[in-house]
């Protein structure tokens, strides 16, 4: 695949504080690359940059092999949709998504014309002449990624579109957008962070933290095979430790009392602070000293029993980072 937008050495600064670092990436075209972090670390900024919101400190961003760093956000082919749906109250859905082509001074025939087929797509024809505060909050989404793809834009930058929505529906709309813009051909960044959405919508996956990527790769090794523990406490699976990283399916809770034979298996002290379930098995949040997670035991715990987070020792992987040092050190 060619690469579609190239960045090289990103940084932002506001008042002197560094929110974005010497970030190099880039996005192949019709791919959908995710970006996965903790609030405050940067992504917004990132994708605000990209479209031209915000000036960059330092570095380059290029858009089909051409520097887009000083053009206006209206002269870049770059669409940002926001978490919030941001549609014109006083205007119907047929207006809003018409509203970007009427700029572009496209004939009034042919923008409703593309409006009503972009409508159909999202399945929301119906609604065509409904107004923003008769639509549910999965309705205005779908309103606002239709408005975003009927501009036909080269990259189209997706800010935690989901976020405000309840669970369920947010799992089935991710599944519908994904499918969406695949058959659209439209190259996607998308920034969460929701670990499960950042899986499922990309291609690729970038963990951010700091102000800067600390791992970029295909979601699946990702997530089995953490650079770092930063990388592993943010979208791993399973046991964050600073010797290694153990996949949550090699874990398993014990009651503290019944501790077995040290040699050949790693504990860590936690206690249950709720008990659920998933895949139709039991499960308990397990949370100690370096954070949680969701824990399968052979045995009936309750909420507030001290615990071992128990695995053995030949399942502990370790860190790339950690892999790359050593090699070095050989």
């Amino acid at each position: 695949m060619n690469q579609l937008l190239q960045c090289k050495n990103m940084s932002k600064h506001f008042s002197k504080v560094p929110i974005l670092q010497n970030i190099s990436f880039h996005v192949r075209s019709g791919e959908h690359f995710t970006i996965v972090g903790p609030s405050g670390c940067g992504k917004t900024t990132l994708l605000r940059c990209l479209a031209g919101l915000e000036d960059i400190s330092g570095g380059e961003i290029w858009l089909k092999q051409k520097s887009i760093v000083t053009l206006k956000p209206e002269e870049r082919s770059v669409v940002l949709m926001f978490q919030d749906s941001l549609l014109f109250p006083h205007l119907t859905v047929i207006e809003n998504v018409t509203y970007g082509l009427k700029r572009r001074k496209m004939k009034k025939k042919e923008r409703v014309s593309e409006a009503e087929q972009m409508l159909m797509k999202v399945k929301l024809l119906h609604l065509r002449n409904a107004y923003p505060h008769e639509l549910s909050g999965g309705q205005k989404q779908r309103v606002s990624l239709a408005r975003a793809l009927v501009l036909k834009p080269d990259l189209l930058l997706l800010d935690e579109p989901f976020s405000s929505l309840d669970a369920s529906l947010r799992e089935s709309l991710r599944g519908e957008v994904k499918e969406l813009l695949r058959e659209e051909n439209i190259t996607a960044l998308f920034i969460t962070h929701d670990r499960d959405e950042a899986i499922e919508m990309g291609d690729r996956l970038a963990v951010m933290n700091k102000g800067t990527f600390i791992q970029i790769g295909e979601p699946f090794d990702v997530v089995t095979n953490p650079s770092s523990i930063e990388s592993a406490r943010i979208i791993g699976e399973g046991l964050a430790l600073e010797a290694g990283f153990i996949p949550l399916n090699k874990v398993i809770a014990i009651p503290a009392e019944q501790k077995p034979s040290e040699k050949d298996y790693v504990f860590v002290q936690g206690k249950v602070k709720a008990v659920t379930v998933k895949n139709n098995l039991p499960c308990y949040r397990v949370t100690f000293d370096q954070g949680s997670i969701l824990a399968v035991s052979d045995r009936n715990l309750v909420v507030g029993q001290n615990v071992l987070l128990s695995a053995k020792r030949e399942d502990m992987k370790k860190y790339k980072n950690q892999e790359e040092q050593w090699r070095r050190v050989q």
